[in-house]
């Protein structure tokens, strides 16, 4: 593992994950928060394959047996999100 990903790792432990919530927010994004005109431009097509990644992950994290795997998935979804939130593409 690099050295990223145990910090992922680590601030996923700090922080639990709700997926009920992260769902609410993932339904948003993709349903709701779209624009008006198509195709749609570079950016917001690279900002929905987060979305569409984030919810691969987050369905992962709910079906994981154990702890360890749901740490790693946990992770990766937060940093993904946190990719779809703060990049500037």
């Amino acid at each position: 593992m690099t050295g990223g990903n145990n910090i992922c790792i680590n601030m996923f432990k700090m922080m639990q994950l709700n997926p009920e919530k992260e769902w609410k927010i993932l339904n948003y994004e993709m349903f709701e928060n779209k624009p008006d005109k198509a195709p749609f431009p570079k950016f917001v097509v690279k900002r929905r394959e987060f979305l569409l990644y984030a919810q691969c992950l987050l369905s992962d994290y709910e079906v994981a047996d154990s702890k360890e795997e749901k740490e790693i998935f946990g992770a990766a979804y937060m940093e993904i999100m946190g990719w779809y939130f703060t990049e500037d593409l």
